[in-house]
């Protein structure tokens, strides 16, 4: 009994949690982000960036405070210790970018071109200065090359998409561009979830019969430069290095 009362307490908070995201995604949208814009900053898409990290701490804080969830960060340290580099993970759930963006204070990420047209999060995008996915690749490169320059850490989920349960990861050369056109480092982030929730073509609603438990493990900073060859061109570097990533996710995951 105990146990059907907990999944559906927890049905319920998803729900609430679901319903508050959207919410108050279109009330930030129309209010303190539009204000944002407009009040003088040095910097605006930085404390744009703040502002949605405290907004996503609050969310994960919630999340956990009603039982939807629960988290744990192993080495996050090694977040603030590498400002400015390109942090790429798995990506098991739909949360996970709030997820690592509840704990980067001053991040950038590239957002599928839909949540552009989403009126919960368009202009909150806007202001954050988030890269828009599937623009021109130079432009893409270009604004990523922007972030970085202001001390920005840039996310990046090199499959493209969720992972489909059951499939191996299927990294994309994104990631890998990004780190040699931009001479980065690159920042591992190992995401685990016990037991799975909220994948790829899974609705909101399909929770499991246990609370899940999302961890986050961060890796060691990896110089690209260390793994190409310097006599070979951008394209074969960047299949080096998508190879290298992979394997290192796969050996995480105990895929191989």
């Amino acid at each position: 009994m105990s146990q059907r009362i907990n999944y559906f307490w927890r049905l319920a908070m998803t729900a609430v949690c679901f319903f508050c995201f959207g919410g108050l995604g279109l009330m930030l949208s129309l209010t303190l982000f539009p204000l944002l814009k407009i009040i003088p900053a040095s910097d605006k898409q930085a404390r744009s960036q703040f502002y949605v990290h405290i907004i996503f701490k609050c969310f994960v804080t919630m999340m956990q405070y009603l039982g939807v969830l629960s988290v744990s960060v192993s080495k996050g340290y090694k977040l603030q210790q590498s400002p400015g580099s390109l942090v790429i993970a798995n990506h098991p759930s739909l949360i996970d970018v709030v997820l690592l963006i509840a704990l980067l204070p001053k991040t950038s990420c590239i957002v599928k071109q839909s949540l552009w047209r989403n009126p919960c999060m368009s202009l909150i995008i806007s202001a954050a200065g988030y890269i828009k996915n599937g623009a021109d690749p130079e432009t893409v490169l270009s604004e990523c090359q922007n972030s970085f320059n202001k001390g920005a850490s840039l996310i990046v989920f090199p499959e493209g998409t969720r992972t489909t349960p059951g499939q191996q990861l299927q990294m994309q050369r994104g990631a890998a561009n990004i780190a040699l056109r931009c001479a980065v480092d690159v920042l591992p982030v190992t995401i685990r979830v016990t037991p799975s929730t909220l994948t790829k073509s899974e609705p909101w609603y399909s929770i499991p019969a246990s609370k899940p438990h999302f961890s986050l493990d961060i890796g060691d900073l990896i110089n690209t430069g260390d793994i190409c060859v310097a006599t070979e061109g951008d394209s074969r570097n960047a299949r080096t290095i998508t190879r290298y990533l992979q394997q290192h996710f796969y050996k995480e995951l105990n895929c191989q």
